[in-house]
């Protein structure tokens, strides 16, 4: 995982930048912020979460059996320094998707 990736709130569902939300890396990737769930490097997140992304991006979703939820995989957000720009709150994590 890279330890300084400069990260652009793309979206958010909350007015405070909480879950769930989508960055753009200064990388080119995008880091998702979600439920956690028990698949390892899986974030759970709302269909509306793809209505963030920006003309050229896209996001592979895998679908789930609740209506309206998508399932997000990627390498997990483990650098304290990428950990500090988000607001995750404790049913929460971060994946990079590249």
């Amino acid at each position: 995982m890279h330890s300084h990736l400069t990260l652009r709130l793309l979206g958010s569902g909350s007015d405070h930048g909480t879950c769930p939300a989508v960055y753009a890396a200064d990388t080119g990737e995008l880091v998702v912020q979600g439920d956690i769930t028990d698949r390892f490097g899986t974030v759970l997140v709302p269909h509306v979460l793809l209505d963030w992304l920006e003309s050229g991006m896209t996001l592979p979703v895998e679908a789930t059996d609740a209506s309206g939820l998508f399932l997000v995989s990627g390498e997990p957000v483990t650098a304290p320094e990428v950990l500090a720009q988000l607001r995750l709150a404790d049913h929460e994590t971060a994946v990079v998707v590249h």
